[in-house]
């Protein structure tokens, strides 16, 4: 084609370069590394949760093997100050023990002997009083600890409403019948019980008597152990 000076004008057609192919590697390159992007991050997730599982695990072992440890060490230290106890006699004490003056350490309690002439509810307050309660033989250990211990008549946690009732302990158990029976009479309104030569007695509990405490002791005095 020829313009009005005569000069040929050529009409060329701009062509875009075909760029479908290059997007399409590019977009399948992006999603590979975005996709092995999210399974790194997903093995990091699980990684340090497994990392944390190991570690409460792993703590929770050292606690339970510092607490058995403890409370071997406990043990040892009861039977070491109680054997000091006993070599120390009777009428002593060690000052490994955890229990009060004039109280004494046996087993997991201590031990109060008191001589004043009580009734059984007045005993019971005076236990009371000092964060105890009046004695409870719940095992052979103790009824021979106590037999060994006092010779004299004394109250102990046991009673019962009235003549037709259970007897039962201060916390409301029942006294076992294979370790001991109740001994002598039971009629009339004897409610309350003493101790006494290694037998319990029924009586009545406006009667006077000496009688024993019982309370949970601490634990022994490892320094004084050294």
């Amino acid at each position: 084609m020829q313009d009005e000076e005569g000069y040929v004008i050529l009409n060329v057609k701009s062509q875009k370069p075909a760029l479908t192919s290059v997007n399409s590697a590019a977009s399948s390159s992006w999603r590979v590394m975005a996709l092995s992007l999210l399974i790194f991050c997903l093995g990091m997730v699980v990684g340090l949760v497994a990392l944390g599982i190991m570690s409460v695990t792993q703590q929770n072992y050292l606690q339970a093997e510092n607490e058995n440890l403890s409370g071997t060490l406990r043990q040892l230290a009861k039977k070491f100050c109680q054997d000091l106890i006993k070599q120390s006699g009777q009428k002593q004490s060690h000052t490994c023990s955890p229990c009060d003056t004039n109280w004494r350490y046996y087993g997991d309690s201590c031990y109060g002997f008191f001589r004043h002439n009580l009734t059984w509810a007045e005993s019971k307050n005076y236990c009371a009083d000092t964060n105890a309660t009046l004695l409870k033989i719940a095992s052979q250990d103790v009824l021979q600890y106590i037999t060994s211990r006092t010779v004299l008549i004394r109250w102990v946690g046991l009673s019962r409403r009235n003549s037709r009732d259970i007897w039962m302990w201060e916390d409301g158990s029942v006294p076992s019948k294979n370790m001991f029976k109740l001994s002598g009479s039971e009629t009339g309104n004897m409610t309350c019980a003493y101790f006494h030569n290694g037998k319990i007695r029924p009586t009545f509990c406006e009667n006077k008597h000496y009688f024993m405490c019982e309370r949970k002791a601490g634990r022994a005095k490892l320094d004084q152990l050294l």
